[in-house]
């Protein structure tokens, strides 16, 4: 190596050295909060849930400004179930009435990199992170020393968990595991091997809960292409059918649900052979839940077949008996923004979008089983 390298090198080293000391000199998990005349923390606060809250409070209580880094929609593109990040404008007015709500003023900046204002704004004292994001908080004071600033110390703020210590996650609210409080939307149907369904909810639950067509037959090309488009720009993943005439209807027609849900049986009589070729996927499980009941083994199935992720592989349960009230497990167990269709005999087709309010409903509909 000639000289001027080897002292490049030397140097470069040194400047490693420092910095690493510089960020860990200046790293402090929270124990007690401390406090700074401005303080800045950074996210993208989708779904805004009680994990958020809790980051943001203890900004509040450190500093007595306090600036807030959303991030852009270009930087949430990556994320896993991204099609159901909320945008930046709701994401922004989320965290400014949550604000209000502890009477504090904040200022939001829309971030369009890690860095944001942190590496220009010369007032910041103190960077508040998670375990998540303490390496971004590493790469910003690495910045700010290259740039002859002084390194922000970073205070780390516990997760907040759910039921059984899981962190508290947007992501797994998307996912459709949790809502934003940390409730785990599978706790109930696991806590018993079966729940039965109860007389006073059967004239409920005759009421659909979607959009209602009375038969694929009605849907115009247009529509069809529409829906076909969102599953291939989606994935299958958000696509699922319950019951064999629906599960039918929907392939002849190019339509293929990520997952299928079906018993063999149409009005209580077994499938003609010709149609039960038709929606038989080669590969598929199966599981048992007897009529007018939702069992724990079909759940547990259900919900493996949802939580695998974002696989293109067509996924199906043939349920020994029947799977009609199983309608009600897909629907907790899918992912927001996901659909899901159901037939109801004497009213047809109905489609019903997965969101938050959604899963609530089911979730309560579902407390009432015997």
């Amino acid at each position: 190596m000639t000289a001027p390298l080897l002292a490049y090198a030397r140097i470069t080293y040194v400047l490693k050295i420092i910095i690493n000391g510089a960020y860990k000199a200046f790293s402090v998990k929270i124990s007690s909060i401390m406090r700074f005349k401005h303080v800045v923390c950074g996210g993208t606060f989708d779904h805004l849930h009680s994990g958020h809250k809790k980051l943001l409070n203890a900004c509040f209580q450190s500093g007595e400004k306090v600036t807030i880094g959303i991030t852009s929609g270009a930087m949430v593109r990556h994320k896993p179930y991204n099609t159901s990040i909320e945008s930046y404008t709701i994401r922004k007015r989320k965290v400014l009435d949550f604000a209000l709500q502890q009477k504090k003023v904040v200022e939001v900046v829309q971030l369009k990199d890690i860095y944001g204002p942190t590496i220009e704004n010369s007032s910041f004292e103190s960077l508040l992170v998670t375990k998540d994001t303490i390496s971004g908080g590493k790469l910003i004071n690495e910045k700010r020393i290259e740039l002859g600033m002084k390194p922000l110390l970073i205070q780390v703020v516990p997760f907040e968990y759910d039921e059984i210590g899981e962190k508290i996650s947007s992501e797994r609210i998307r996912q459709g595991i949790i809502d934003r409080e940390g409730k785990r939307y599978n706790t109930y149907l696991f806590s018993k091997e079966k729940h039965i369904l109860p007389e006073s909810l059967k004239g409920v639950l005759r009421k659909p809960l979607g959009r209602v067509i009375s038969s694929f037959s009605t849907l115009s090309r247009q529509e069809i292409e529409k829906m076909n488009k969102k599953v291939r720009k989606r994935g299958h993943f958000y696509l699922c059918s319950v019951g064999d005439m629906v599960t039918y209807e929907m392939k002849i027609r190019g339509i293929m649900p990520f997952i299928s849900i079906i018993d063999g049986l149409t009005l209580r009589k077994a499938l003609k052979s010709e149609l039960m070729n038709t929606i038989l996927e080669r590969e598929r499980s199966s599981a048992e839940n007897e009529k007018g009941t939702i069992q724990k083994s079909a759940c547990i199935e259900i919900q493996r077949l949802f939580y695998l992720g974002h696989q293109q592989a067509i996924k199906q349960v043939l349920i020994t008996g029947e799977e009609d009230l199983l309608t009600l497990v897909a629907v907790l167990f899918a992912p927001l923004g996901a659909h899901i269709w159901y037939g109801q005999q004497g009213i047809g087709a109905v489609d019903v979008r997965v969101t938050e309010k959604k899963k609530q409903t089911v979730y309560n509909l579902l407390r009432q089983f015997e």
